[in-house]
């Protein structure tokens, strides 16, 4: 028997470039499954120089008012689920169920400003950038970039050609593929024998992962949003308010913070066509003006060229003047956000993948190291090797479910870590998806208890829009597992700072540190605990090296959650098994132990 991993990289004598063709079609639309085949004759495989290479382009719901879209800050979450089969598909090598979810963790946690800057030149992820605001604090966010976009022009000068389609790039991304077959970096894998590979895709739904801009929408980071300045444009003490039943269809906006000059509109985030809005920029962006009366439409978007008008404000033209009795006087504290898709029922955004390869890295072996290790084949001996995966076990709960217990009925010989993601799992409307509107609050004074009290009210107002795969804490106060009986850890893992979403559990932090370190994630960055709450156990007592067999084992997961207020959302727990699973492979079989 022959472990193939003890092969030193030194037996390589060349390495190049090959580029695999999808099977199944030219391009692809939201939930649709691509296939890509391998060829035996690639022979050997370096799955952490292999990537998958496609374009995408976003596209607005038909009949709608327009807005920006881009992709989530992390592209990788249009695939949804990923499988890797033997040539034959006779044998699955590897199943991630909701990969979109792993590697929206691994992103959100494995990360500084030098690999996200990669990662948004390669894979078309989100970038912050300090010539858009939101620069601090909570308010920092790489969703509200309308400079280095991949996936829309940027405009230049004043604007009066309502948004479309055609606005959008047809961008290319290159992702990696975050499985033990591809992300081992210290294997090569042999395609030869497994008869090729077999690679399918299943893509995400559209309003999953399409969202509009940060700095227009009312749910997220409101302070983000363009303030009113004026009706004049100008230092006017009696024009700086919109009083309450005045119909005008022209106003100005400052957007002046790092957007100077004739920048100013090609770095603004609302365009032409859409539907505003008013609300105070405060903690729950309450104070909406107008309300009830139709939107203001945008008819065009200029540099302000008022007497006196104060650098960077920006001249907003409406086709429609809106005007209701009662309507509150908008002030500078009142900024524009977009019910483009907020005030629909639904906003059918879509996207469409084309040109889609697999570049694969394919290496050269010196050919007599080559002759030896298939000569051991065909004497009946077997060539086995381990590699990093991870198994996907899902347990539901309802939003009224406090104290909380569930199994996982893991089959995995060789564990190294559990990671759970607990998700929002309420129905949202593709309208609700895309603009964050409704969903999940993450941090803010819209987290109010049964009696109507608001809590935090320090802190900025901030819905999730990525509801579809990120974590939420949801009031988890307290976490325990049971192995066989014994708690481990020995007392219970603390969240009740997070669930109160006023600070820290050093506790938990410390638990998922070493949950991530062995799950293939290296934990670079806390900074996403609260917008991607997650938690887990490591089971290698023994370091990176240390495993443990579950299989009959009586693992549970003991939850609590504040009372009497929380939760307020039912829930999908990801359950991620990390383990070891070992690839035998003889002349003519394949198998696969877990």
């Amino acid at each position: 028997m022959s472990n193939y991993w003890s092969a030193d990289n030194s037996v390589r004598i060349g390495e190049t470039k090959i580029s695999v063709p999808s099977e199944n079609g030219l391009s692809y639309s939201p939930g649709q499954k691509v296939q890509i085949f391998v060829d035996p004759s690639t022979k050997y495989m370096d799955g952490k120089e292999t990537y998958l290479e496609f374009n995408v382009q976003l596209s607005l719901p038909s009949g709608k008012a327009p807005t920006r879209l881009q992709l989530d800050k992390c592209s990788s979450t249009l695939i949804k689920n990923l499988r890797i089969y033997d040539g034959s598909r006779g044998q699955m090598l590897e199943e991630i169920s909701d990969y979109s979810s792993y590697v929206a963790v691994k992103y959100d946690y494995d990360k500084d400003i030098n690999v996200e800057g990669v990662r948004a030149l390669r894979e078309g992820c989100a970038c912050h950038t300090p010539e858009n605001r939101g620069t601090e604090g909570t308010s920092k966010t790489g969703m509200a970039n309308t400079i280095t976009s991949p996936y829309f022009k940027k405009t230049t000068g004043n604007q009066s050609t309502t948004y479309a389609d055609s606005d959008f790039l047809n961008a290319k991304v290159c992702i990696p593929l975050h499985t033990g077959i591809f992300a081992n970096s210290e294997t090569i894998f042999p395609v030869s024998m497994t008869n090729g590979l077999y690679i399918e895709i299943d893509l995400s739904e559209a309003d999953d992962v399409v969202k509009q801009l940060d700095s227009v929408i009312r749910d997220v980071r409101t302070p983000l949003n363009p303030h009113f300045h004026s009706l004049n444009g100008r230092e006017d003490p009696n024009q700086n308010t919109w009083p309450a039943g005045t119909a005008t269809t022209k106003f100005f906006v400052d957007y002046e913070n790092n957007l100077k000059g004739s920048e100013s509109v090609s770095r603004f985030p609302f365009v032409v066509g859409e539907k505003i809005m008013f609300c105070k920029a405060d903690n729950n962006g309450s104070g909406t003006a107008f309300h009830g009366d139709v939107p203001l439409t945008i008819s065009a978007i200029n540099l302000s060229t008022a007497a006196n008008a104060s650098a960077g404000l920006i001249e907003i033209t409406t086709q429609n003047a809106s005007v209701k009795a009662g309507a509150k006087t908008i002030t500078g504290d009142y900024v524009l956000y977009s019910v483009s898709a907020a005030d629909e029922t639904s906003y059918d955004v879509s996207y469409k993948v084309s040109n889609v390869n697999l570049v694969v890295s394919q290496v050269q072996l010196d050919p007599g190291y080559e002759k030896g290790m298939l000569q051991k084949v065909r004497e009946g001996k077997a060539i086995e090797f381990d590699i990093p995966s991870l198994t996907n076990y899902k347990h539901s709960i309802l939003a009224s479910d406090r104290q909380v217990s569930f199994q996982i009925f893991a089959q995995n010989s060789r564990a190294k870590s559990l990671l759970v993601i607990p998700q929002d799992s309420s129905v949202y409307t593709s309208a609700q998806k895309v603009s964050g509107s409704g969903t999940y609050v993450i941090k803010g004074t819209n987290y109010s208890n049964s009696s109507g009290t608001t809590k935090n009210p320090e802190d900025t107002c901030l819905a999730s829009t990525r509801s579809a795969y990120t974590g939420i804490c949801d009031g988890l106060s307290g976490i325990q597992f049971v192995i066989n009986g014994k708690r481990v850890p020995s007392r219970e893992i603390s969240t009740k700072k997070i669930a109160t979403k006023k600070a820290i559990d050093a506790y938990h932090l410390y638990e998922i540190e070493k949950v991530l370190d062995n799950s293939m994630i290296q934990p670079k960055s806390f900074s996403e605990f609260q917008n991607n709450f997650i938690f887990g156990r490591g089971f290698s007592a023994g370091g990176q090296n240390g495993v443990m067999d579950l299989r009959g084992k009586d693992l549970a997961v003991n939850l609590k959650y504040l009372a009497p207020d929380a939760p307020e959302k039912p829930k999908l727990f990801q359950s991620f098994v990390f383990h070891l699973r070992r690839l035998v492979l003889k002349e003519n079989s394949v198998q696969v132990i877990m």
